[in-house]
């Protein structure tokens, strides 16, 4: 899980910067038996600048549309 922490961070760096990603997490792969990272984005355009897979770990996409705080 650590080794996770830490590729979740790399990630974040490289990617949540440029507006294309509000979240990062750690979850499950599509087939639910390892570790995998859960990113959201607003469009579906944004998802496709992003890997299928970062330093070993399935990335995971959710398209969740605009978020706006109420």
């Amino acid at each position: 899980m650590e080794q996770a922490i830490e590729i979740q961070k790399a990630f974040e760096r490289h990617f949540a910067g440029k507006g294309e990603v509000l979240s990062v997490g750690i979850g499950l792969n599509g087939s639910m038996d390892d570790l995998a990272l859960n990113v959201c984005v607003s469009r579906p355009k944004e998802a496709e600048n992003l890997p299928k897979s970062f330093d070993g770990l399935e990335v995971v996409v959710d398209v969740v549309g605009a978020i706006r705080a109420y």
